[in-house]
């Protein structure tokens, strides 16, 4: 019966409650300052992520899905600086390992071999680039990686034989050494050797890997010859005369046996034992997205961190003015319940008031986190976008802590003596 009558008078304790809010607006947006800022980091952070995974699967997905990654340490391996010496000094791969491959895999359709150098300078008529990636490669990499020329054309086998002087430039080189005009023909000079330019690629993107249009491609052989790795180069630096692969398996659903048979090749190629672990790594594009993950779930921890501390000082705003707001209406409470007014309609209303403070807070923080990602979107490259499950989290959240915050002031208002209240002066 009781909660009958407190369900019939919600609204009217639903529209007491705005009109309180609305007579003391400078104090109800000082209550909800913390809480704004709190949603407003939480959509702010969660649209920028979104914009750099977008980024990173596009640029990933650049280079062909469902490639197979053959190196000798695995992609985590890079970012642990504990990493072992025994790891460290692993060796890469040989010709003979890929010709392996190539005999013993049917279920790998392709191979490419490729290594490379980080710190060669490439000029053209007194322009200069300097700490440019060198990436060796055969002709095999445009139907492993999709390194197709967007002008030109890519160097051939034979000129992967004879070690020919030919470069294919990324976007970015062309762009910065020739200023949008056409290089195809021209000669540049890489460590002061001269290259003749064969063909431009396709924009690839960067992402936090690295900007992959800012890349000179050459035969491995050329750069083998003209650009070995010197005695202090990074370890995953493959050394003279060995390689990484990159392969394609004959169907994307055939992805998983490729990998058996590719580490079932190089086992016995290294004479590792039946219960020894694998000297080298197969990994696909996924290992990639999953190391992403992994970096950005640190951002997350801190984010959540921020908008907890700034949703912790909103919610004590928050009940500090529900505590004021109580004991400014003490009479009004009493003569509400001197008339019969149930505990449930008071309890009700000041519970509305709260989560309507938090709520607004939250909306206002969900507008300018939105905002600010629709000004990183123009100032940048950055697709920043906000996602629907980060409004509908933190507005959720904001609502949350105006119930928990104002869930005090309410049970002590709805406990208030009637008698008592009405001598409240």
């Amino acid at each position: 019966m009781k909660l009958g009558r407190a369900l019939s008078l919600a609204p009217e304790a639903i529209g007491m409650s705005l009109t309180s809010l609305l007579a003391n607006r400078l104090r109800s947006l000082l209550a909800t300052a913390g809480v704004t800022i709190g949603v407003m980091s939480v959509v702010t952070m969660a649209s920028i992520i979104q914009g750099f995974n977008h980024v990173v699967v596009s640029s990933i997905t650049s280079f062909g899905s469902h490639v197979l990654y053959v190196r000798k340490v695995g992609l985590e391996d890079l970012f642990n600086p504990t990493l072992a010496d025994t790891i460290r000094h692993r060796r890469a791969f040989t010709l003979e390992d890929r010709d392996a491959i190539v005999r013993q895999c049917p279920d790998v359709r392709a191979i490419t071999v490729l290594n490379f150098t980080d710190a060669v300078t490439a000029s053209y008529r007194g322009k200069r680039l300097h700490n440019i990636q060198a990436l060796g490669v055969d002709p095999q990499v445009q139907e492993v990686n999709r390194y197709d020329p967007a002008s030109g054309r890519f160097f051939t086998e034979e000129e992967v034989r004879r070690s020919a002087q030919v470069v294919v430039l990324g976007k970015s080189i062309r762009e910065a050494l020739f200023s949008g005009g056409d290089p195809i023909g021209k000669d540049i000079h890489i460590n002061g050797v001269p290259f003749r330019v064969v063909g431009e690629l396709e924009p690839k993107g960067s992402n936090l890997f690295g900007n992959f249009d800012e890349l000179l491609t050459v035969p491995y052989t050329t750069l083998e010859k003209f650009f070995p790795p010197g005695p202090d180069a990074p370890f995953f630096v493959p050394k003279r005369g060995e390689y990484y692969f990159n392969a394609a398996p004959v169907t994307p659903e055939r992805s998983a046996a490729a990998i058996d048979q590719i580490r079932e090749v190089l086992r016995r190629r290294r004479h590792v034992s039946a219960r020894g672990r694998d000297n080298f790594a197969v990994f696909t594009e996924a290992a990639f997205t999953d190391l992403y993950g992994k970096l950005t779930g640190a951002i997350y921890l801190v984010m959540l961190l921020i908008s907890s501390i700034a949703l912790l000082v909103g919610g004590i705003g928050v009940m500090n003015i529900m505590l004021v707001s109580v004991t400014e209406r003490t009479r009004e409470i009493g003569l509400r319940k001197a008339v019969d007014a149930p505990r449930a309609t008071i309890l009700t209303q000041f519970l509305f008031e709260a989560a309507t403070l938090t709520a607004v807070g939250g909306l206002a923080g969900i507008a300018l986190g939105a905002a600010i990602a629709q000004i990183v979107r123009a100032v940048s490259s950055l697709p920043a976008h906000t996602p629907l499950w980060s409004v509908l989290v933190a507005f959720g959240f904001s609502v949350a802590v105006g119930l928990f915050f104002g869930m005090y002031p309410a049970v002590r208002a709805s406990r208030l003596d009637p008698v008592e209240a009405l001598r409240w002066e």
